[in-house]
This record gives structure tokens, C-alpha cells and sequence, in this order.
């Protein structure tokens, strides 16, 4: 077979690529050639697609990128392939087009089979993983999960047991952005009727990278929670609402990637800056994105001219416009380093900045699962084994963590928080441990009374229980997708947890992002837990079915290090308190219910309520019968010299009396 390299060039073969030829035909098939703008893009870390990327982060070709790009956004009609492909062409070499995948793998020689995955389901061991599961219906995915390494790992080996993941915050640069007071009135009005003045008061200036690791390596993207040895638990919706104060109703956002020519026309006409201006922006970081450094001072900027405008009595409309102009940035800002907070912690993208286009509408779009979706996404990146890094809105991770695990984390109550705030401002952060370690074992030995399972009791009065707390099913943002499962945690919402259903039933595989939208706003109510579904409420705050322990072990992995973990489920969590509510109780002895039948029994013949030569004195001397062998075994069990006790022999003697 010919390798198909080089051109031809008015009908007659080129010489161009000779040296590839020459390598084709001796077996080696070249690389695939290109050429990169001079110098190094300025962040090296990667960047997700959610929101179009960056060429300062590809490593691969452009055409690879679209096949990666989610199949649902493509198939709606979010994704502009043919422009994707426009964008950034000058990556390639200018005289050699990308080839097709298809071609490139017919350009592989026959004796080379298809590069396998290094994890494939058909390696699952028949009895299960050393720790578990031993059943994979409901972790299909665990040959992936980083746990398995950590599992096997020796007890000196640092380099897994002490890694830590790579949090990506971004909770500095919202405190530290100046503000204008809160009684200037024009900004903090329109600011505040947006529904997302809250994300200015709940960020943190330290981030526990050790406990976020030791989290990520309990998440499960296929349930969508994290799994203790206590059972699962989860970041919900009504985490949302009180941690963050966030809209958790109205509209899923649903951006698509654009264009860098569209985004110098959102960037113009809604921030003012000169079109000009925009390309270098975009030329500087790749794509049509801004730095944080370049917004704070669009921001600023405005905010300077608009006090120089009002000292000069300027017209009012001049004023309106630069006031909107600054609010505009400053929500770019706050929303890209809390809720959109990606991997790049350099720039921010310039698609968010069309949900600000009307500052009037910006309160009908659901932000509160926005932060719950890019959240997940991002967790869900970092289960896997090769995950080296977290993202996300990570102040509101390491908040859920304190608020849920009180005595895990270093922190102390702010002095300056009142209940009407977000009870992710309750925290002030202290430094804590940097690999996962301590917190690894810490998980691994919990009880149940190291977690808080309704911390929110006291909060309900600022965020009550709504009914789409309860929704199961897909949630989105863009075109990113994430599980919102409650009946899998519900000890969180005040009732007994069962063995949930299978996830798929909440959350069908296959839903397109369209799809998402109609079910979530318009059927929202239909996909609700119901009464049953819920079951009872609990009468301690870890109740849960019986088997449901025993089941959650055979199909999860709640424990990550071998030495802490036992061959079968641990004694439950608390036994002491256990054991001392049963004896409180007073349950009474067996012996004694027997008294109290024959006591009964006996008045009833006496009091002539069964008449001899009836059917009902038959039973009622017979019972009786049965009830008698008891006191009698205990007086003679421990009698010396008799043989083994024969309750029937009793029985038989005590009937010829």
C-alpha cells in the first residue's frame, strides 16, 4: 500500500516531502508537521471547553479538539464546527491543510492494532476490587478511579499517598478588587438585583488544597456524590441555595462558543472598549478571552470616568451608559472568578458576557446550577486516575466540606457574619494540611457523628426547603451536563436513607442539552422525589434501611487505604450511643411477655370468659400449654445430675397435672 504523502502539482507527482516518503516506505510513518506562533502562549495549565477553549493551552489538533467537543452541543446546534476550524488556522502550517482522522488511520500500517485504552471494562476482576466493589452494576466506571492506585499504593510511597491535587482559585482576586461603597447606591442596587451580590461575600482567601484531594478521590461521576463509609453524600441544590444564596429556579444558561470576531462586538458594545483594543486582548491569550488584569481595569477605568463625568455635570444618558458599562465588568469579573473559575487562572471568557447584555433580565437565569454544574464537571475530571488538578468554584467545595465536616477543617466563625448572609460567609479559613494524609484517615474512621447531615435547621427561616430541592435529574450549563441525584443522599433532607434506584432512571443517558432544558422547565414538577419516594423522616440523623450498609459495600469503595480497612462493614458508627438508647428503651424480657400471657390466660378462666366444652377453653388451655415451659425450663436448667431439657417432656407433665 502507498502512503499518500505530499502533493501533486499540475497533475505530476511534487517532491515535496521526499524525506516522509523515504520514512513511509521503510516503515515509519512521519509526524505530523506544524508550525506555533513564536513564543510560549502565557498560561501552561489546561483549559476547559466549556466555553470555547484557549489556543494558548492546545497540545492537540484543531481537528481533534472538534471531535472532542460535546456530542449534544453539536447536535443542538451550539457548536460552530466550520467557524471553530476558521478560528486560530494560522496553528497549522500554512501550506499543509490538517488531515482527516479517517485517512490518517488508513495511513497506518496493517500489522498495528488499534491503540487500546490502558484501563478497559473488559479488565474488571471477576471477584472485584480489594476494598470493593465486588459488584459493578452501579460504579461502571471504577477501572478509571483514582482509589485504585491509592489502594495499592506501599505505605512509603509519597508520591501517591502525599500528592495533592493543583486547586485552581481564584478567591483572592475577588477581595481584593476594589469596591465601591455600599452606599453608593446606583452600583449596588443594580448589583444586588441581579442576584449575585452574594458571590462578593463568599470567598476565601486560603484554600485547603489536602482536603479537596481527599474528597475528589470519593467522588464517583456516576452517582454524582461522594462515598464514605457512612454511605453517600452529595453537593445538592439546597447546599446551593444556603451556602451561596444563588437562584436555584429560572432559566439554565445555555452560551456557545464564539467567534473572536463576535467577541470583539460583545466586548465593544457592552464594555466600550475600542474594537482595536479587543484584538490584542484576544491575540494575547488565543482566543476571545480577557485576563483578569485587563477587566479590573476596564472596571476601574469606568468607575474613573464616571466620577470625572459627574463632577463635570456631563449629560445624564453619557453617566447611565458608563455606570452599566462598569457594572457589566465588574459581573464579568465576579462570576469568572467564583462560579466559572476554569484551569487556566489567567483569563476570563468573554462568552459570559452575554447574559449582562440587559442588566434587567440577569436574575431570570438559573446561576445557582450553573455553579452546581461547572462544579461537577470539573470533579468529575478529577477522579480519575491521571487527574492532577481541581477547578471550579472551590470556595464553595471547601464551605460545603466545613459546613457538612465541622471537626475536619482549620477555621474559625467570622466575627462579622450575620444570619441573613450566606452561610459560606460563616467561615474564616485557616491553613491546613497539604497533602491528604491525615484527612484520608480521617475519612477512613468517621463516625456518623462527624457529619452533619442537616446543617441548614437553623437557616430555614432565610432559605427555606423548595420544591426544586428535590428534582432528580440532569442539570446544565452551556454544554457541560451534571447529575442531581437527592434520593441518593436524602439523610441530608431529614429522612431515612434507602437503597436508592439506579441512577440512569433519574438521569437517562443519551439526553440532549435541548431535552434538559424542556424537563427542567417544564416538567420539573413530574421529576420531583415524591412522599414515597422519600419515605419516612428520620428519628436519628444516619438512619437508613436495613441492608443498606451491606449493599453500598458490595458496590462502592468507601474506604481508600487497606490498613484502616476491614474485611466486612464496620460496627455501626456510635455503637455506644446505640447501645444505651436500646437499654433506655426498657425492651421487655421474652420471660416476662410470657408471664403476662399466662397471667392474662388464667383470668380469663377465671373470670368465666371461656366456658369448659367450648371450642375457645380448648385454645385458651392449650396456649397456656405452650406459655408454661418456660418458667419451668428455668427453674431446672441448671439442675444438677439432669440430663438436656426437653420443653415438650415439660409440656406433657404440666398438661397431666
Amino acid at each position: 500500500m502507498e502512503h499518500n504523502i505530499g502533493r501533486s502539482r499540475l497533475g505530476r507527482p511534487s517532491q515535496a516531502h521526499s524525506s516522509a516518503r523515504r520514512e513511509a516506505a521503510a516503515g515509519n510513518p512521519p509526524a505530523k508537521r506544524g508550525r506555533r506562533r513564536q513564543g510560549q502562549p502565557p498560561s501552561q495549565g489546561t483549559h476547559d471547553n466549556e466555553a470555547g477553549g484557549s489556543g494558548a493551552t492546545r497540545s492537540r489538533s484543531r481537528r481533534q479538539q472538534v471531535d472532542d467537543v460535546d456530542v449534544d452541543a453539536a447536535e443542538d446546534g451550539n457548536v460552530n464546527v466550520g467557524q471553530y476550524l476558521a478560528d486560530d488556522a494560522d496553528w497549522l502550517d500554512e501550506d499543509e491543510d490538517e488531515e482527516p482522522r479517517e485517512q490518517q488511520m488508513q495511513q497506518q500500517p496493517p500489522h498495528e492494532a488499534p491503540h487500546q485504552p490502558p484501563h478497559a471494562p473488559n479488565l474488571q476482576p471477576e471477584d472485584g476490587y480489594p476494598g470493593g466493589p465486588s459488584n459493578f452494576s452501579l460504579l461502571t466506571e471504577y477501572h478509571k478511579h483514582r482509589a485504585i492506585p491509592i489502594w495499592n499504593a506501599e505505605p512509603g510511597d509519597e508520591k501517591i499517598l502525599k500528592k495533592s491535587m493543583r486547586a485552581i482559585t481564584n478567591g483572592k482576586r475577588v477581595i481584593n478588587l476594589p469596591k465601591m461603597d455600599r452606599n453608593v447606591d446606583w452600583f449596588w442596587r443594580a448589583i444586588e438585583a441581579t442576584g449575585l451580590e452574594p458571590l462578593t461575600r463568599t470567598n476565601y482567601s486560603i484554600i485547603d488544597h489536602g482536603v479537596l484531594t481527599a474528597f475528589a478521590e470519593r467522588w464517583h461521576s456516576e452517582t454524582s456524590t461522594f462515598h464514605i463509609p457512612i454511605g453517600e453524600v452529595g453537593i445538592t441544590l439546597d447546599d446551593v441555595q444556603c451556602l451561596l444564596h444563588l437562584p436555584i429556579e429560572g432559566k439554565l444558561l445555555n452560551h456557545r462558543k464564539i467567534s473572536r470576531a463576535e467577541g470583539v462586538e460583545l466586548v465593544n458594545t457592552y464594555l466600550g472598549v475600542p474594537e482595536s483594543k479587543c484584538w490584542e486582548f484576544f491575540i494575547d491569550t488565543h482566543g476571545p478571552h480577557i485576563t483578569y488584569g485587563d477587566l479590573a481595569f476596564v472596571y476601574t477605568t469606568r468607575w474613573e470616568e464616571i466620577d470625572k463625568a459627574v463632577s463635570e455635570n456631563r449629560p445624564m444618558h453619557e453617566i447611565t451608559v458608563l455606570r452599566q458599562q462598569c457594572i457589566r465588568a465588574f459581573l464579568l469579573f465576579l462570576v469568572c472568578t467564583t462560579i466559572f473559575s476554569n484551569k487556566s487562572q489567567f483569563y476570563v471568557d468573554v462568552v459570559y458576557l452575554s447574559y449582562f447584555q440587559d442588566l434587567s433580565d440577569v436574575n431570570q437565569w438559573n446561576w445557582g446550577v450553573a455553579a452546581l454544574t461547572y462544579l461537577q464537571h470539573y470533579l468529575d475530571d478529577s477522579c480519575k486516575a491521571g487527574g492532577m488538578q481541581v477547578a471550579g468554584y472551590l470556595s464553595f467545595y471547601q464551605g460545603w466540606i466545613m459546613m457538612h465536616f465541622p471537626k475536619m477543617t482549620v477555621w474559625r466563625r467570622d466575627p462579622n457574619y450575620r444570619e441573613e448572609m450566606p452561610r459560606n460567609a460563616t467561615f474564616s479559613t485557616g491553613q491546613g494540611h497539604r497533602d491528604p494524609v491525615l484527612y484520608r484517615q480521617f475519612l477512613d474512621n468517621m463516625q456518623v457523628s462527624d457529619f452533619e447531615f442537616c446543617p441548614y435547621d437553623g437557616h430555614r427561616h432565610v432559605r427555606p426547603l423548595i420544591d426544586v430541592c428535590w428534582f432528580s435529574g440532569w442539570l446544565r450549563c452551556g454544554s457541560l451536563k451534571a447529575k442531581h441525584l437527592p434520593e441518593r443522599v436524602l439523610r441530608q433532607f431529614g429522612h431515612v436513607q434507602g437503597i436508592p434506584r439506579d441512577p440512569a432512571a433519574g438521569a437517562p443517558a443519551g439526553m440532549s442539552l435541548l431535552q434538559i432544558d424542556r424537563v427542567f422547565m417544564e416538567e420539573v414538577e413530574m421529576r420531583m422525589i415524591d412522599e414515597e419516594m422519600r419515605g419516612p423522616t428520620v428519628v436519628r440523623a444516619w438512619d437508613h434501611v436495613p441492608g443498606y450498609i451491606s449493599w453500598f459495600y458490595k458496590v462502592s469503595h468507601p474506604i481508600m487505604r487497606p490498613i484502616a480497612a476491614p474485611k466486612a462493614p464496620p460496627r455501626p458508627a456510635n455503637l455506644e450511643v446505640l447501645i444505651e438508647e436500646q437499654e433506655s428503651q426498657s425492651v421487655p424480657d421474652t420471660l416476662d411477655i410470657c408471664r403476662n400471657v399466662r397471667t392474662e390466660l388464667r383470668r380469663a378462666l377465671e373470670a368465666n370468659e371461656a366456658l369448659p366444652g367450648t371450642p375457645i377453653y380448648e385454645t385458651v388451655n392449650r396456649v397456656l400449654g405452650f406459655v408454661e415451659p418456660a418458667f419451668l425450663y428455668r427453674s431446672r436448667r441448671r439442675l444438677p445430675g439432669r440430663g438436656r431439657f426437653d420443653p415438650h417432656d415439660a409440656a406433657r407433665r404440666f398438661n397431666t397435672q
